[in-house]
């Protein structure tokens, strides 16, 4: 799919990111992961410390933590909505939420208590935020998995190609840091069992699975001429392995896909954003589908993974990724995957280990590959000027 020659400006952004780490500070090999206490499954994380506002309840009912993320990437972002500014939600399920799994617990037999349940429950969290930012749009919500802000961000392009709307906030959050949610991805062998705080570490020889961090990203699309663009939504490309793992014929697909919506865009590419998840079966995977992309071009052409240094924040992921992306073509540099110690000969790429490089060029692929299959990757292009 593409964008069909109409731009797709993103005109602002905002994040929410572990560890009270800041954009600037992905560029600067900074890491949110810490220690966490003996409730949990693992040992390590990535967790948004910073204390969240809360959003008011007439009758009390807790709000969901992941809601609470989304909200602060809202608040934080420097536009106003327009007349009939739409809303995507990104969020995965809020049932692994500590509140919801004791609510249940307790009351599961009892009905009329699933009331206190209401901000957890179908698109009551969409309305939520669509009343407490005057957004009087269109409005979805949006759960893939892994690849959850990409396919936020895909859906947003799609209603302004159809006209539907002519500027969209797309937000993407995740809350699972909690002891629940980590032992369901513990029982699926994913997160690494490493103790040390260098245990996320994309490409390295020692990994054995990702950490697990939070988040939250918001971006304004818009259609509008006037509209400032910091950048663009160029193209994009999605796939679904019946596999149930990621599959690569449908994989090169996917990129071949976002890169073909810009005119020689795979030639112009000056930056890839791996799904880069530390785990042993997606590196090796992500490389052999860099190769295969970009031919012999490919160990020139640098990709790095965030994920070494916030973790992997699931829903949030692939949309805080996406902003880093525009950063990063910004700036002229590719942010750093850090804990590179011991490069796996098999991952035999440009990784950009350890600390930021300049690159060049005004293209960014970001690559985002979901549980369950679901792949999806964007193609994002440098707009004018801006201070981050």
């Amino acid at each position: 799919m593409t964008s069909d020659g109409l731009d797709l400006k993103i005109s602002a952004g905002a994040l929410v990111l572990p560890g009270g780490l800041t954009l600037d500070d992905l560029f600067h090999a900074r890491s949110a992961v810490v220690g966490l206490d003996e409730s949990f499954r693992v040992p390590i994380g990535a967790p948004v410390t910073k204390p969240l506002t809360a959003l008011a309840d007439a009758v009390g009912r807790p709000i969901p933590r992941g809601v609470l993320l989304a909200a602060e990437a809202l608040a934080a972002l420097p536009e106003k909505p327009k007349r009939r500014t739409g809303l995507v939600l990104g969020l995965p399920s809020l049932f692994s939420e500590t509140e919801y799994v004791e609510h249940m617990l307790v009351h599961r037999h009892d009905v009329a208590a699933m009331e206190r349940l209401h901000w957890f429950l179908g698109d009551h969290p969409l309305h939520l935020l669509q009343k407490r930012f005057g957004l009087t749009g269109p409005a979805a919500r949006v759960d893939s998995a892994c690849a959850t802000g990409n396919d936020a961000l895909i859906q947003a392009g799609i209603w302004l190609q159809q006209g539907l709307v002519d500027d969209v906030w797309v937000v993407a959050a995740s809350a699972m840091l909690n002891p629940v949610a980590v032992a369901l991805f513990d029982h699926l062998k994913a997160l690494t069992e490493r103790r040390d705080l260098e245990a996320s570490c994309p490409f390295d020889a020692r990994r054995r699975g990702f950490v697990m961090g939070e988040g939250a990203a918001a971006l304004c699309l818009s259609r509008r001429p006037e509209a400032r663009a910091l950048g663009y939504l160029r193209g994009w490309g999605q796939s679904m392995s019946d596999t149930g793992f990621v599959d690569l014929p449908d994989d090169l697909r996917v990129v071949e896909g976002a890169c073909r919506a810009a005119l020689g865009g795979r030639d112009r590419v000056a930056y890839v954003s791996a799904h880069g998840t530390a785990t042993q079966a997606n590196d090796l995977m992500e490389t052999r589908l860099h190769h295969r992309l970009f031919g012999k071009a490919a160990p020139s052409i640098p990709l790095s993974s965030i994920k070494s240094m916030i973790g992997h924040c699931l829903g949030a992921a692939a949309l805080i990724e996406a902003w880093v992306c525009l950063a990063a073509l910004h700036r002229q540099t590719a942010p750093p995957t850090i804990n590179l110690r011991h490069p796996d000969p098999a991952c035999d790429l440009d990784v950009v280990p350890n600390q930021a490089r300049p690159i060049a060029g005004a293209l960014a692929l970001s690559n985002a590959f979901a549980f369950g299959g679901h792949n999806v990757s964007v193609l994002l292009e440098r707009g004018e000027p801006w201070l981050d």
